[in-house]
Formats: structure tokens, sequence, C-alpha cells
């Protein structure tokens, strides 16, 4: 590909193989979406999105707890239907607002989740079909086998911030709008996350067997404030979404996380490793700090099939950013395009770790058909038209349009002009 830069930050060849054997083999386990064969990706469902559950309870923000949660008497909290639901249950929220019964900016002002649905059986918590629900207030899952669903584009699930004025720097009423802590086989499935005041939209900490999928993840963190009380910068801690330690299989694929007030992705684990992480075919755009970091504990995951472009729009750090002890990652096939040449690419300039793979990075312009506007499809002159050369991209993309046998970068695959 005579538009890409390669480089590798092994000099052992064999761990390449290695690596990248172990990723074909957890793929075509079945970790994903799509079917390995023969090499080539094909379609084991259209996106989820086209096929949500349905509703079995019901939650209106004119209902009442004391009701049965039917669809004539729903539930008046997310609570309660955090509280009541058992396996393979779906809660679904009619059009309005839900807010936790606690007080705003305190540390009450949350849902918390601690039941478990079962393997095949989840929990299900979606919008009503054909309606918006917006949910305020810290979102705490220490629970398992949980799927939150939204439905766009004719209706969406939406967790939606502040937590509460955050000028004092003050942690006690929560770090991110929804927190994954403790828990295994969550899903969350074309949500919105937006407007938190801190840390993070998305907090994923000690979890096993997460998958992120067409979610938007935006406008997340401190605008208005460059130090806090406890001297940290926003510019540098508010994230769209925080990964922290993990185990088993996870993934993040056809997402859109754009305009954080920091990274748009950190991968950090201040003890334990980041492992079995899979990010694959999202668009990640105009983050104030570079697009990604791929930092402390993250080991042998995959980082391909991504346009990340246009970012660090506060700093003058490149688009992707491989630190610290990241090691055995394999960084494949991804566009790291900025305006200026000394914001694009990749840096290793703080990496210690070894034995990580980086190839197929291109330096041009995605070609947008609306960048500012927000349209981030794809014109018919993109270099992400194509682009993909791995068998771990996803069937469908974000908008659930199959994708072509040869699959374009980024969230959206190519559509031609009628």
């Amino acid at each position: 590909m005579n538009s890409s830069t390669r480089s590798r930050e092994s000099p052992k060849a064999p761990r390449f193989f290695e690596v990248t054997a172990l990723w074909f083999l957890l793929v075509c386990a079945g970790l994903s979406q799509t079917l390995c064969v023969k090499g080539k990706v094909t379609s084991a469902t259209v996106a989820l999105v086209n096929q949500p559950e349905a509703c079995t309870h019901y939650v209106a923000p004119t209902g009442a707890d004391s009701n049965p949660g039917a669809i004539d008497a729903p539930w008046r909290h997310l609570q309660k239907a955090f509280e009541t639901l058992t396996a393979g249950q779906v809660a679904c929220l009619r059009t309005g607002t839900y807010e936790p019964a606690g007080s705003y900016n305190t540390p009450s002002y949350r849902h918390t989740f601690s039941r478990a649905g079962e393997a095949g059986h989840p929990i299900v918590i979606r919008n009503y079909p054909g309606e918006t629900a917006i949910v305020r207030g810290e979102v705490v899952v220490r629970g398992d086998y949980l799927k939150l669903l939204g439905t766009p584009p004719s209706g969406r699930l939406v967790f939606q911030g502040p937590l509460g004025p955050d000028a004092s720097g003050v942690r006690g009423k929560g770090a991110s709008q929804v927190w994954l802590d403790r828990s295994h086989n969550i899903i969350l499935d074309h949500v919105e996350i937006r407007n938190n005041d801190y840390h993070a939209g998305l907090y994923v900490s000690d979890v096993r067997d997460v998958q992120v999928l067409g979610c938007y993840v935006h406008d997340n963190g401190r605008f208005g404030i460059d130090t806090d009380a406890m001297g940290q910068h926003p510019l540098n801690v508010d994230q769209g979404i925080y990964w922290a330690a993990s185990s088993g299989t996870n993934r993040i694929a056809n997402c859109l996380l754009e305009h954080n007030r920091s990274y748009n992705l950190q991968l950090f684990a201040s003890s334990g490793r980041i492992t079995g992480l899979i990010i694959v075919d999202n668009t990640i755009v105009k983050a104030m700090n570079s697009g990604v970091i791929i930092g402390k504990g993250a080991d042998g995951d995959i980082f391909a099939n991504n346009i990340v472009s246009m970012n660090s729009q506060g700093t003058n750090n490149k688009q992707i950013r491989l630190a610290d002890s990241a090691q055995n990652n394999i960084i494949d096939g991804n566009i790291a395009w900025h305006g200026v040449n000394t914001l694009e690419g990749l840096d290793t300039s703080t990496l210690s770790g070894p034995g990580n793979v980086i190839q197929n990075l291109v330096l041009r312009d995605p070609r947008f058909i609306d960048f500012a506007g927000g349209d981030y499809h794809l014109l018919p002159d993109s270099p992400a038209i194509k682009g993909s050369r791995t068998a771990v991209t996803e069937g469908a993309d974000m908008d659930g349009v199959r994708r072509l046998s040869q699959p374009s970068w980024g969230a959206y695959e190519y559509r031609s002009p009628k």
C-alpha cells in the first residue's frame, strides 16, 4: 500500500506470528458478530439494532414503582427495573427523562445494577420502539449478563450528564456516566453517552466479556476549566471511554467517538492488565487530546480498521499514542490523519513495552461527507474504502448496513451514490 507507513516495534518475528495466530483463533472462536470462512468475513447476523428484544416490562416518567410494570401500569424509576428483572426479561423505557431518587450532585445520584441474567438470556434495558429515553445520573453496573440497547434512528437510549458542578474537583458523586465495575457479559449496543462532566463517559474496570457495539460517545468532560481544585487537567483526565483492567474476550466496534475533552479512548490499567480487547471499525474524531492512547497494562490487544482523524484539537500530540508498558499489541490497518503533519500518525516516544506490531498505518484524509457537520460516511474517493485486510471486521456497520466482502475502515461502510 503506497500510502502507508510501516514500522515494527518488536525485533522478535516469532512473537508477531504467535500474537497473530492467537488473534485469528480468537476471532474464529466466535468472539464477534462475524464468521471466519477460508480467510473471508461473512455476516453471522445483521446488526443487533435491527433485531431488538421484545418488551416484557415498561418504565415511564408518569409511572409508579408500586405498579406491576405493565404497559398500562409502568414503573417510574430505572432502579426499579434494575432491582426486579430476571434473566431474559426486557424493560422498555418510554419517552422522557429518568433521574435517580437521590439528589443531584451527590454520591446517591446514581442507578445501580447488581443482579444477573444468564448466558443467552441477559437482562435487557432498552428504549421503547420509536421513542427516546434519556437517563440522567451515574449508571453503575456490578451485575452480570446485562444488555443496554438503543434502536437508532427511530429511537434512542441516551445516558446523559452532568452529574453535578465539578469546578471543585470533588469526585464523590461519581467518575463516569456509565461505570462497568467487576462485571462480566455486558453488552452496550447502540446507546449514546454524552455530557458527563468528570473522568469518562464510559469507565470500564475489572471486567470480562464486555462488548461496546455501535455506540455514540461524545462531548464528555469539563470543557470550561483548564485545572481543577485537585490540580488535575481535564485535557488529560476526562476521556470518552476509559478502559482499565479486563480479561476474557472484549470488543469495541462500530462506534463513533467524537469531541471528548481528553482522549476519545484511553487504555490504562493502574494495576492488572488489559487483555482480550479488540478495537475494530470505529470512527474516532475531534478529541481535544489524541484520539487514542494505548497505555499501561495493555497486553495482546488488537486495534484495526479504525479511522482516527483530526483529534488533538487542544494539544500537539499525534492521533494515536502507544505508551508506557503496553506490550504485544497489534496496530494494523488504520487511518491516523490530521491536516497538520506533526499531528498525524502514531507516537511511541514514551513506550517501554516490547512486542508491539505497527503496520498499514495510512496518513491520508479519510474524506468524510461532511466533517464539520458531523456526517462521517465516506466519499467515493476515501482511502478507507475496501481498506480492511484483517479477519476481525464486523459483518455490518454502525447503521446496520452489511459490510462488503472487502470492508471499509471506520464505523460506516461505503455506500455507492444512487
